[in-house]
């Protein structure tokens, strides 16, 4: 035990010499969250529209006024000026006659297509209100029965879909560096006369790597917190669903970097394999909302099956049934600990 403690110490010694690396593994999940955060469109859109002069243009604001979500936000949010041309605005609306007939013209500033799709779908949305008021009893009544007792912001999607992303790219990234700098350096010499076992080195290092991506994971996992005001029901169970990621990108990283050797591949190609894995992995929302190729590819991604298990711990409900998701998880982090093993002899214990 004495040897193991030396061992892990020696571990949290050497990140003295990745500082930088450190740095970007645990930090990067949460900045990038922060930022997508700030440019996501959020259900409610400031939305311009020239001062009515007609009752139709005083009803199309109205109208705008009553549509949003019965358990949340409002999705316009109608905003009066003077302006008819969005000169310093993202758009204005204004009410015209055009052959006679009331049209609301809607023009567009420098903005890119999807922004511009939102704002013509909350202008039709409001359209469509005034049209099927005006048909009375003939008109579509439509009753909305949400699934829970009040609306959850999309951030907090994003950013536990980013939980499993933060957790394998900590892990993935510092654990690849560490051995590809060893062989840089030639001090994994050491641990080939060293007469310590096999796994208590892959040990070793497996408890500062997956302290590490707890760290990361832990930050986002507040930053989530206090961005939406919106926690998860049990944060030891995340940190529980959490943990096979955590293995599983601890030894991919020792994988890639017993592989490459080198520090810079071993960054590149660890941080692609997070990326791709996030983002096929259920990333902006459940991949069988999306269907076709992309539900078939995030069945390869351990993010998907995490990004299940943790649904239901932030929604009250299931997208899949969980003990799948547990039993792949569980599986692939039991392989992954073999081949590492299996890698780690064959590099190290007896080289070449």
């Amino acid at each position: 035990m004495r040897r193991f403690l030396s061992l892990l110490a020696h571990e949290f010694k050497l990140a003295r010499t990745t500082i930088p690396i450190h740095a970007v593994a645990i930090l990067e999940p949460v900045i990038l969250y922060a930022l997508l955060t700030a440019i996501l469109v959020h259900p409610s859109l400031d939305v311009y529209i020239t001062n009515p002069t007609t009752e139709i243009g005083r009803s199309l604001v109205t109208a705008m006024q009553s549509i949003g979500s019965p358990i949340g936000q409002t999705y316009i949010n109608p905003i009066l000026t003077d302006k008819t041309e969005p000169d310093g605005l993202r758009q204005v609306i204004t009410v015209e006659e055009i052959n006679g007939i009331t049209t609301a013209v809607q023009k567009y500033n420098l903005i890119d297509s999807n922004l511009v799709k939102n704002y013509r779908n909350r202008l039709t949305a409001a359209a469509l209100k005034l049209w099927n008021e005006n048909l009375g009893n003939a008109g579509v009544e439509v009753v909305q029965e949400p699934s829970l007792p009040f609306d959850i912001p999309y951030t907090v999607y994003f950013g536990m879909a980013m939980l499993p992303l933060a957790a394998m790219l900590s892990a993935s990234m510092i654990g690849a560096i560490l051995i590809a700098q060893e062989f840089e350096l030639q001090t994994i010499d050491e641990y080939r006369v060293a007469p310590i076992p096999t796994w208590m080195v892959l040990s070793a290092r497996l408890v500062r790597l997956v302290l590490s991506a707890a760290i990361a994971a832990g930050l986002l996992l507040v930053v989530n917190g206090l961005i939406n005001s919106y926690w998860p029901d049990s944060i030891g169970m995340v940190a529980l669903i959490l943990l096979p990621i955590a293995i599983i990108g601890s030894c991919l990283g020792m994988i890639i970097g017993l592989q490459t050797r080198t520090t810079l591949p071993a960054f590149i190609l660890t941080l692609a394999t997070s990326i791709t894995f996030w983002i096929i992995g259920d990333s902006f929302k459940p991949a069988a909302l999306f269907g076709g190729f992309y539900q078939f590819a995030s069945y390869l991604a351990p993010n998907s099956y995490a990004v299940n298990l943790l649904f239901p711990y932030y929604y009250g409900s299931q997208i899949n049934p969980p003990p799948l998701s547990m039993i792949v998880l569980v599986g692939l982090s039991l392989v992954m600990l073999l081949v590492v093993t299996i890698l780690y002899t064959q590099r190290v214990s007896k080289p070449e």
